[in-house]
């Protein structure tokens, strides 16, 4: 019998969270989340980790400190492990989040992070990266392969160099790697729910307005005690995250706060495009609803799916 396994996801401020956690309460479910930054201890104001997470029993939150790595092939070991034990309790898993990374390294049969790691060629890079900065190896990404470095900021170093090593270890540019993972991932029975927006304004409006209430919650002050506590700077994983980021260059007196303010939005909403462009592949299955959230509030949306869930699975 196949694992069965929920996923609600969309870009960032579409409401999966308090989705996820109504859906729990309602099945008595479990949440795994599937968001890069809240794997971190102590980010909690950036990456939107409130105490409502705590309503349900969450997994895959706070992993590990802001100044540890921690890779998609982490992600999926840990998250596989999880789906098989909530099912064997007879209980549905809930995976929430807006890493697509995460997501797509639990449904399809991913190879991706099976090529191994060549700690030499790595040290090497760290030595450039120093030398000649993350536009450098960035660049060097872009010529090897356009469509993997289009997946990618600059400042995601990490992934980077991870792509870089890819094609050193195996000799084939990551983005042919991934053509042979859009094999699905037998062992699950999904259902996935998209929630999305026919109307970005609307998206962007609450996108802008989440910005503003993290800073005046404390952004700042918790990226400064961050970068006090741990010893961080603009080459941390951890501070390449969108809100992270640019708050260090604020407080490296790069930029000012309106500035720090306007970036942060910006760039927030350019990610919100990136990860819908990424989600609009799950329409291709008949295992994905897409759930229109212009006119819905949170409530109705948790009970549509909640309805789907029940019908889908003769609960």
């Amino acid at each position: 019998m196949k694992d069965r396994l929920i996923v609600i996801t969309g870009p960032t401020a579409s409401g999966k969270s308090d989705i996820a956690i109504n859906l729990a309460k309602n099945l008595d479910s479990m949440i795994i989340s599937a968001d890069s930054q809240q794997v971190y201890r102590y980010m909690n104001i950036g990456t939107n980790k409130t105490s409502d997470v705590f309503e349900v029993d969450h997994f895959m939150l706070n992993m590990v400190d802001p100044d540890e790595e921690y890779s998609v092939d982490d992600f999926s070991k840990e998250a596989k492990s999880l789906v098989e034990k909530i099912n064997q309790n007879l209980r549905i898993p809930i995976v929430t989040g807006g890493t697509g990374f995460y997501i797509d390294s639990l449904i399809y049969d991913m190879n991706y992070g099976r090529v191994e790691k060549n700690q030499a060629y790595r040290e090497k890079l760290a030595v450039i990266l120093k030398e000649k900065g993350n536009e450098y190896l960035y660049k060097k990404l872009e010529s090897l392969d356009p469509e993997t470095s289009r997946r990618y900021h600059p400042n995601e170093v990490n992934r980077v160099i991870r792509a870089l090593e890819i094609y050193k270890v195996s000799g084939e540019i990551p983005s042919k790697i991934r053509t042979g993972e859009r094999k699905l991932n037998d062992k699950l029975d999904p259902l996935i729910f998209f929630l999305n927006y026919d109307n970005r304004d609307l998206l962007y409006n609450r996108i802008n307005q989440r910005v503003l209430d993290m800073v005046n919650m404390g952004l700042v002050d918790e990226v400064r005690e961050l970068i006090k506590r741990f010893n961080l700077d603009n080459k941390s994983q951890s501070m390449s995250a969108i809100g992270y980021k640019e708050v260090l260059d604020y407080l490296n007196h790069n930029i000012n706060l309106d500035e720090m303010i306007d970036l942060i939005q910006k760039n927030t909403r350019h990610y919100a495009k990136r990860q819908i462009t990424w989600m609009k592949k799950y329409l291709n299955y008949p295992f994905t609803y897409e759930i229109k959230m212009d006119e819905l509030n949170k409530r109705d949306a948790s009970d549509i799916i909640l309805s789907i869930v029940k019908e889908v699975y003769e609960l």
